[in-house]
């Protein structure tokens, strides 16, 4: 079943992707020395060639699944994001094969001498570096991609937006920064809307990244009611003259980029919420 096979390969990709961000708090640790490190340098290594071919996996089942939809077009926003994902292993594939090769720490416990092994300093800073990279990057598309594939099965039910906005987590996400964002409500009733949880929290954590990248410091989200009984959201920056914040949170950042465009647009469609973009990126504006 095309369900399974996603379950398969969304499952392979998340554990390759927890490896690496594994093996990047292992570079970050002083516990571990140059020799423990140039050891796990070979598994990883052999865990990016199992990456490659969930994604390639995860990437074949998503385009079957939207195909059967009959919508090209989200296979593209979703196929997108792991092909970004793709690239960036490929790249720290070869990062790690080069410095594997370098450090060689088989050969010197082979020998049984006293050979130090692993790699400097210097090299190890580098290398947790673009570890880190790959791991951010691998999160932010493995997100988008499950963004839009939970679109193939929604699930609407009543939603309070001021839970949805409570619920979001505030943990602090490597390379992405937590910013401070400020909601009002004038009017109870249009926090109330019909809709899927995963589509609506997360369309508006990216309508946050969005204008976030487009300039905005600190969004401010108004929820209000319009005449024909639906709920609109707008993000953008807050005016002297607007309601007073009657909740104020903390979100990571997501992605404001190309790919993260693409997919709220997909998933704002497919979940028949009305999403309209303001000049420069630095309004955007949900209708419910």
């Amino acid at each position: 079943m095309l369900g399974e096979r996603l379950a398969a390969a969304l499952g392979a990709a998340r554990d390759g992707a927890a490896g690496i961000e594994s093996f990047a708090h292992l570079l970050g640790s002083r516990r571990v020395g140059p020799r423990g490190v140039a050891l796990a340098l070979t598994e990883v290594c052999e865990g990016c060639a199992a990456l490659l071919a969930a994604l390639d996996s995860l990437s074949a089942a998503v385009r079957d699944g939207f195909v059967e939809a009959g919508d090209a077009a989200a296979a593209d926003a979703a196929c997108a994001a792991l092909g970004h994902a793709s690239v960036e292993v490929a790249r720290l594939t070869d990062e790690l094969s080069r410095a594997s090769a370098g450090a060689a720490p088989g050969r010197a416990l082979a020998r049984g001498r006293g050979e130090r092994g692993g790699i400097d300093a210097r090299q190890r800073l580098a290398l947790e570096s673009s570890v880190r990279r790959a791991a951010r990057e691998l999160s932010g598309s493995l997100r988008l991609s499950e963004l839009v594939m939970a679109t193939l099965e929604l699930r609407p039910t009543p939603l309070d937006l001021i839970d949805v906005l409570r619920n979001w987590s505030a943990s602090p996400a490597e390379g992405r920064p937590v910013i401070a964002i400020s909601v009002a409500s004038s009017d109870g009733r249009a926090n109330e809307v019909e809709g899927d949880v995963r589509a609506v929290s997360g369309l508006m954590e990216l309508a946050v990244g969005m204008v976030s990248a487009a300039g905005v410091a600190s969004p401010h989200l108004a929820v209000s009611r319009l005449p024909d009984g639906r709920s609109t959201v707008r993000i953008a920056e807050r005016s002297p003259r607007e309601a007073a914040t009657s909740v104020a949170l903390d979100v990571v950042v997501r992605d404001g980029g190309e790919r993260a465009v693409a997919v709220a647009r997909v998933v704002a469609r497919r979940a028949r919420i009305e999403l309209a973009e303001g000049t420069g990126g630095r309004v955007v504006t949900m209708t419910f």
